[in-house]
Order: structure tokens, then C-alpha cells, then sequence
């Protein structure tokens, strides 16, 4: 959750992301950024500083048209994905990472295309099937987490007979999670081990 967490606090300022959406379009300096967001270039600055640290962004030096010194551009440079759900019965967090991916190139002059108008039709038809196959994934989704919800509720049900606090916590993240072991349980409840252990011995030892 660390790594979630650190992105979370990075992401959540609302020009950290337009930057970040102006910068998948293409590379940015900073002037360019400025002027599209309507901000100072000393509030850019600040912000890609941060996104930087945290290694959202790198950037690369490039000579300027106008014959000046050179400039940096600024290219997104992390790939992940943050998935959250919050219902009445559910809560979760989870950042998959997706570092293997091969960035970009930047720097490098486009060579002339002949067949642009022909291209940009083919991506468009590419990037429609993508939208199409990932809008069917979502309700697929959506209907999964509806029965996961459905079956938390139960769980909650049944747990209103523990009348042990600490117990009702550790029994929701051993039915929420089955892929955790006792000890995963343990560290995301930041409880010893044996804690767990004894405490679902106890319930078991009670219901035989």
C-alpha cells in the first residue's frame, strides 16, 4: 500500500493531472505547459518537480527553434493502473504496475508518412475496437464486483454473532482475501501473527 499510497498523494492535485494529460499527447517544456494550463512556469516547475521525484515523468534537452539555449521536455514515464471500490460492503485499493512496458522514443524527428490520411483512419478503427473491448470488460466487472458485494453482505451477516471486535476483523479479511495467507492478514491488520492464529483457533475450537 505504500507505493498506492505515494502515487495517491501525487495524482490527487487536479494540475499535476492535466499536466500529465497534456504530456501523454506529446513532450512539453515547460513555457508550452504554462501557457496551456493558464499557470506560471515557476508553478509548472514546482509541479513536474514533484512528479518527477516521484517518477511519473523524466525529461530529455532538445534545441530550440528559435536558436536559444537548449530546452527540457518533459515525457511521462510510468505506466500503472489504480483500481478502487468502495460500496457498503466493500472496500479496495490496488495498483498494478505496469513497468515492463517499453517507453517511447523522444527526441526523434517523425519521418514523412504518404499515407497519413489512410493511417490515422486505421488507428481510429483500432482505437474504437480497443474502447469497444474494454467497455465490455467493465460490465463484466461491474457485474463481478456486484456479486463479491453480495457475498460480503452475507459475511457481515454472519459475523454479527462474534462478538469479539478483533475477531469480526480478522474474519472479514480472511473471507474478503482467500488468496492471503494468515500472515498477510496479520501485517494488513498491523497485528502479530499469533494473534491471528489464536483468535481463529478460538472461533473454530468454539463452533466444534
Amino acid at each position: 500500500m505504500a507505493e498506492l499510497d505515494k502515487l495517491l498523494s501525487v495524482i490527487e492535485n487536479p494540475t499535476r493531472r492535466r499536466i500529465l494529460e497534456a504530456l501523454v499527447r506529446e513532450p512539453h517544456y515547460p513555457l508550452q505547459l504554462s501557457k496551456e494550463l493558464g499557470i506560471s512556469q515557476q508553478a509548472v516547475m514546482k509541479h513536474l518537480k514533484v512528479l518527477e521525484a516521484y517518477g511519473l515523468v523524466r525529461s530529455y534537452r532538445e534545441e530550440s527553434d528559435l536558436g536559444g539555449p537548449m530546452r527540457k521536455k518533459f515525457y511521462p514515464a510510468l505506466n500503472f493502473t489504480i483500481v478502487v471500490d468502495v460500496s457498503p460492503n466493500l472496500f479496495s485499493a490496488e495498483l498494478i504496475s505496469r513497468r515492463d512496458n517499453v517507453l517511447p522514443e523522444y527526441g526523434r524527428g517523425a519521418e514523412r508518412d504518404d499515407d497519413f490520411e489512410e493511417n490515422v483512419k486505421a488507428l481510429r478503427q483500432k482505437s474504437a475496437s480497443i474502447d469497444a473491448q474494454l467497455e465490455e470488460l467493465r460490465h463484466q466487472r461491474e457485474k463481478l464486483i456486484r456479486e463479491k458485494e453480495s457475498i460480503m453482505d452475507e459475511a457481515n451477516r454472519l459475523m454479527t454473532c462474534m462478538e469479539d471486535y478483533q475477531l469480526r476483523r480478522i474474519m472479514y479479511e480472511f473471507i474478503s482475501h482467500p488468496e492471503m495467507e494468515l500472515s498477510d492478514i496479520a501485517r494488513a491488520l498491523s497485528i502479530r501473527d499469533e494473534v491471528v492464529i489464536h483468535a481463529l483457533k478460538e472461533w473454530l475450537r468454539s463452533k466444534g
